[in-house]
Order: C-alpha cells, then sequence, then structure tokens
C-alpha cells in the first residue's frame, strides 16, 4: 500500500480555511501537513514520518519550527475552531433534541526516564490503574444527534507542577466549571445534560451546571451520604442492607441491571436522584455503581441510559491516541506540546464534521472516516503515478516528487 500524500484533501483545505484566523501561507502548510500526517499516516505517527510521507512536507526541522518557534497564534486558532463549531451545531442540530456536555481526563504516558519534556509529572492512569508518569488533559464532548464532538481541552498540572511552570493552578473540577462557563447550547437542544464521572461529580460542578439551566448526571463515591428516612448513613454502609435480586430490573442497550432508586438529600446537595445499580452478569452481579442525577424526573431506564453516552469520550480518546498520534508527540517545550494537542482536536474535528456532512457515504465511526481518507489518498496516488507515466515523464523524477529513493 502506497504511503506517500501526493496531495492535501480538498475538504480538509476548506475546512481549515473556514477555521484560520489569517496565518502565513508557510504556516498553513504546515498545518495542513500535520493535519493531513496525523490522519493519513499508519503506525507510530511522528514529525520524521510526516516529513517522509507527504509530498509537498517541508524538511522536519521546518515542522518542529513550526510547532516550536513560528509566531501563530494558537489561542486564536482555538477559538476560532470553537467558534466553527458552535455555528455548525447551531444550524445543524434538528430540534428537539437532547444534548450531552461529557467531561473527563486523559494520560499521556511517557517513559519515566524521559526528564527533557516540559510538564511531566505524575497523574493517575484510569486505563493504568495507577500513577504514571505523563501529561494529562481534561477535555469536553459534546453529543447530540449524530454528533459526537471533542471541543475543549485543557492541560492540567499539579500545583506544585504549576509553581515550578509560573503559571497559575486550576484543579480539575475549576477547568471542567470553566468548560461548562465556556459552552453555547445550540438553540435546537431541548434539553442539556452534563456527564462526569466520580472526579468530578461535586458541589460546586453541580451548581455551575445549574446556573447555566443544565442537569448534571454523573457517578458519585460510596463514601458520599444519603438521609432515607432522615437517618445520614454513608452510601458505602446503606449498600449492606441491599439484595440485588429483590432490586427492579432495568435494561439498557441489551445489558440488565437491578436498581435500587433514592430520592432525597445527597452529600451537601439537598434533593437529587440516587441510583445504586448492579450489573446482572451470568454468575452474579458487578459491584455496583451509584449515579446521581439531578434531574428527579427522570426514570431509572432514562438516567442509565443517558448516563452510557458518558462512554462517547472514551470512544473519543482511543481514536485520538490510536488513530492520531494524541499521544505519540516527542517536542519538548510546553507551548509545543499544546500546539501538537491542539493539531489533533482539529483533525478529530474535521472527521466528525467529515463523517456527518458526508451522509451519502454513510460512515458510522471515526475509524470508517478514516479508512475512507486513506482510500481517497490511494486514489490520489494512483492517478499522480499514472498521469506522470502517460506523460512521458522520467522515472527518476516520479521518485523524487514522491520522497522515494531512486
Amino acid at each position: 500500500m502506497p504511503t506517500t500524500i501526493v496531495k492535501h484533501n480538498n475538504e480538509l483545505i476548506d475546512f481549515l480555511q473556514d477555521v484560520n484566523y489569517g496565518m502565513s501561507k508557510t504556516q498553513f502548510n504546515h498545518l495542513i501537513t500535520m493535519m493531513e500526517g496525523s490522519i493519513q499516516i499508519e503506525g507510530k505517527m511522528s514529525i520524521s514520518k510526516i516529513a517522509e510521507n507527504i509530498a509537498t512536507a517541508k524538511d522536519k526541522s521546518c515542522i518542529y519550527r513550526f510547532l516550536s518557534e513560528s509566531p501563530w497564534d494558537d489561542g486564536l486558532l482555538n477559538r476560532n475552531r470553537i467558534s466553527f463549531l458552535e455555528y455548525h451545531l447551531e444550524h445543524y442540530i434538528k430540534p428537539g433534541e437532547i444534548g450531552f456536555l461529557v467531561i473527563d481526563d486523559t494520560t499521556n504516558l511517557k517513559d519515566v526516564r524521559t526528564k527533557a519534556m516540559e510538564g511531566l509529572d505524575f497523574h493517575y492512569s484510569h486505563t493504568e490503574g495507577k500513577i504514571c508518569w505523563s501529561h494529562c488533559v481534561v477535555t469536553s464532548n459534546f453529543v447530540a444527534g449524530p454528533y459526537a464532538m471533542p471541543l475543549h481541552f485543557k492541560p492540567y498540572y499539579r500545583e506544585e507542577k504549576c509553581k515550578e511552570l509560573g503559571i497559575v493552578f486550576e484543579s480539575k473540577v475549576d477547568i471542567a466549571k470553566g468548560f461548562i462557563k465556556e459552552f453555547h447550547t445550540p438553540s435546537n437542544i431541548k434539553r442539556l445534560y452534563v456527564l462526569t464521572d466520580s472526579w468530578y461529580t461535586s458541589i460546586s460542578l453541580i451548581e455551575e451546571a445549574l446556573c447555566k439551566g443544565y442537569h448534571i448526571i454523573g457517578c458519585v463515591k460510596s463514601n458520599k451520604t444519603i438521609f432515607p428516612c432522615g437517618i445520614k448513613i454513608k452510601i458505602s454502609q446503606f449498600m449492606k442492607y441491599i439484595e440485588p435480586s429483590t432490586l427492579d430490573l432495568v435494561t439498557v442497550e441489551g445489558k440488565k441491571y437491578r436498581v435500587y432508586r433514592y430520592e432525597g438529600k445527597v452529600g451537601t446537595f439537598d434533593n437529587a436522584v440516587l441510583l445504586i445499580s448492579y450489573e446482572v452478569k451470568e454468575d452474579g452481579f458487578e459491584s455496583p455503581i451509584c449515579i446521581l442525577s439531578t434531574d428527579i424526573e427522570l426514570g431509572n431506564e432514562t438516567i442509565l441510559r443517558y448516563y452510557a453516552v458518558r462512554w462517547t469520550i472514551e470512544t473519543g480518546y482511543q481514536y485520538l491516541k490510536e488513530n492520531l498520534g494524541f499521544d505519540e508527540y516527542k517536542v519538548r517545550s510546553l507551548v509545543s506540546i499544546e500546539r501538537y494537542i491542539l493539531l489533533c482536536f482539529l483533525a478529530y474535528n474535521f472527521l466528525e464534521y467529515y463523517r456527518v456532512m458526508q451522509r451519502h457515504l454513510t460512515l458510522k465511526t471515526i475509524g470508517e472516516t478514516i479508512q475512507h481518507m486513506k482510500r481517497e489518498a490511494i486514489k490520489d496516488f494512483v492517478n499522480f503515478v499514472y498521469y506522470h507515466a502517460k506523460n512521458n515523464v522520467a522515472l527518476e523524477h516520479i521518485y523524487a516528487q514522491l520522497k522515494i529513493a531512486a
């Protein structure tokens, strides 16, 4: 299978021209090159591979300088990216849709011997189940209708690391509250729910969401207190008195759950629904999870079904890392790293935008969209070789244009 990309995708160029704020021609070419490379290149992604496999790419040192030194405004590009997505969602979300703003974080693991890369620290990795040497990035996804669109991102640095870097500390919850505050709800959304795991479900986040008119559906830790019949008790203690097999059976997306429903004060929040949910297995039950909903009108099945939407962000992390090289950067400075992350989000945004807008292609996932883009690149490669051979272009010249050693 050919690996050399002989021309940039026209839809990608159009997308970036809409997002672009006025980069120079050289900067814009680097932008397209990085985006094309992250989508097209097989296996582990690197700037060296991009320089080698995209015909119009400059030398790898030029691309490194684009990330580290070139005077383009990444903050403005990111704001333009968000504005473009907000405009698009405003005009293409159908009336009456339920919307979800999913907030979580992911870690980009690095070898513990890596010392020159700025911002590295020890963070807990949900995937690894332990503390790892890594960068941590808090992100949000907007999900409604056919869209599962990554929106905000912000690196998280622990307080000690912020002092070392000379930047203002923000907790993960503070970053998440900022995402909620900044989010522009498409006018056709009937109701919006913020979905979180137990790391983020807190009274301050709930209050921030309610101020925007949003409800929270989030996992909570079992050390929270509830007040059944006016008796104060930790959820973990209360669960000891529950016999799962006697609970209501709820089926969501083919999975069966036994569910206990409590309504009342949870922790310091005055009134919410709390579901204690046991997934049914052949040999018994999974360990229970506790899901809080500030919308007390929702039924058990609806709460579980809505909360399941949270997994779209985990799928998004998988695509970012396995397909777009999100965690494969080898640049050193914070500026370079954060610019690299921005370009990965831009690539994902383009793919999701393309997937939904090209309805006739019936692309169901980002993975299918990437494969479609690669097939188009192969067609371009074949057309390039055919055209040049038909016009009697010397083979050495074709090799040179394709960056293939003669």
